[in-house]
């Protein structure tokens, strides 16, 4: 297999990037739009723990293939809106669409897994919370935010890599990412090879991944 890689090391190099690009952002992203989701879903009051709900039960309940599709094909018939708004330009690029749907997908998972970590937090430390006066928003910064993230790392971690592993979806929607660039080698030589060498790079890049989220995990330990 070595020969197809290096033949078309280019290609590689170039879906290796795309992937990366796309699997870092989207955890970014997604854990953005997640914490608000999962703070409204933890506290579950008013409309915005309704909407919060809805959020999570709707993208949750979609599965990715068909919100790529509704997102890149969708779009399309609303191109003249789009434009009207200045938001063409993002909707008909494939990467863009691509990662859109992975972040609205991903949001929805990352923020149940905040929502049952704030929810676990023993009682007695809200009561402390309380006994030292601290304000709602100083006592979530610094006591349970930190504890929070903490004991929701491995549940993360197990996001992360399985959104890593969905990226491949989006070679359908005409990304070159991995998956992408091992289809259009296979159209190319007809070797089957190319889609093993693709499963290698995908490997090696959940092997750093997960060495990456442990070596985060035993650092914050201490308040999981």
């Amino acid at each position: 297999m070595l020969d197809l890689w290096f033949d078309y090391k280019d290609l590689w190099l170039s879906g290796l990037k795309v992937t990366a690009s796309l699997t870092l952002l989207a955890i970014l992203l997604g854990f953005v739009l997640a914490l608000p989701i999962g703070v409204a879903r933890a506290r579950n009051r008013g409309l915005s723990g309704v909407l919060a709900y809805g959020y999570v039960i709707f993208f949750r309940g979609m599965p990715l293939l068909v919100l790529l599709f509704l997102v890149y094909y969708g779009a399309g018939e609303f191109s003249r809106d789009l434009r009207s708004l200045g938001l063409w330009w993002f909707f008909r690029d494939a990467y863009y669409c691509g990662l859109l749907a992975l972040v609205l997908n991903t949001a929805a998972y990352q923020a149940e897994i905040i929502r049952g970590s704030l929810n676990g937090i023993p009682s007695s430390i809200r009561e402390a919370n309380a006994a030292l006066n601290l304000t709602r928003w100083t006592a979530f910064r610094r006591v349970l935010f930190p504890i929070a993230i903490a004991r929701a790392l491995p549940g993360l971690g197990n996001e992360f890599i399985l959104l890593l592993k969905a990226t491949s979806l989006l070679a359908i929607i005409t990304i070159f990412d991995l998956m992408g660039q091992a289809r259009f080698i296979f159209s190319e030589t007809f070797d089957l090879r190319a889609y093993y060498v693709a499963a290698l790079h995908y490997l090696v890049l959940v092997l750093v991944l997960e060495w990456l989220l442990r070596r985060i995990e035993r650092r914050n330990a201490w308040a999981a």
